[in-house]
């Protein structure tokens, strides 16, 4: 065998290792294994077989360290995503009690009716609990989306309920007051990958 054969299968072989790693070291291990074919019979099996050896007791272990860096990064992009989206909800609370008072007081020039008062109540809570929701969101422990879910579920609840006692809602609120809720409670459900114990 040429030592340019013995070259191209062992670039075949590099591929084993994660994409970044051979980008950093496989031109100093193609150069090192030209050395080593220098030295050594390329018609050997114990020469192939170290070769070979080598490459499945080094490559496994540095192809996991890149998948729990990958899915580290996934993680932290995720809280990030999950640290605006409970800002996003706290200040859609907030707009959402702001809308319901502005809706009470334009309201009470005229006659208020019972379900009329009752829906704008329960928008008023509705959105309480959103803002509740994106306080606890913003807390990234276990009981802080625990607490998060039931007020999510509870805002959507009370949303739905305000708008079939009385249709006071914009299509903008009733989107954000049905669409974020249900957004959210499904992000919080999704299964995600752990953190790595240990990792630096």
């Amino acid at each position: 065998m040429s030592p340019a054969a013995a070259e191209r299968i062992y670039r075949l072989l590099l591929r084993a290792y994660p994409p970044d790693f051979r980008a950093e070291y496989g031109r100093e291990m193609v150069l090192l294994f030209r050395d080593q074919c220098q030295e050594s019979d390329l018609r050997t099996i114990g020469f192939w077989a170290a070769v070979i050896c080598d490459v499945a007791r080094s490559a496994p272990a540095l192809r996991a360290e890149a998948w729990r860096s990958r899915g580290s990064q996934s993680t932290q992009t995720t809280e990030v995503i999950m640290k605006l989206a409970a800002m996003l909800t706290v200040l859609l609370g907030v707009l959402g009690i702001l809308n319901a008072v502005v809706e009470w007081v334009a309201g009470s020039t005229g006659t208020i009716q019972g379900m009329h008062a009752l829906s704008l109540g329960l928008g008023v809570f509705a959105s309480a609990l959103l803002l509740t929701a994106g306080i606890a969101l913003l807390r990234p422990t276990q009981g802080g989306r625990q607490a998060a879910r039931l007020a999510l579920f509870a805002s959507l609840v009370m949303i739905v309920a305000a708008r079939l006692l009385f249709p006071w809602m914009s299509v903008f609120s009733q989107l954000v007051g049905i669409g974020l809720p249900i957004a959210l409670l499904i992000a919080l459900y999704w299964p995600r990958k752990s953190s790595p114990v240990g990792a630096a």
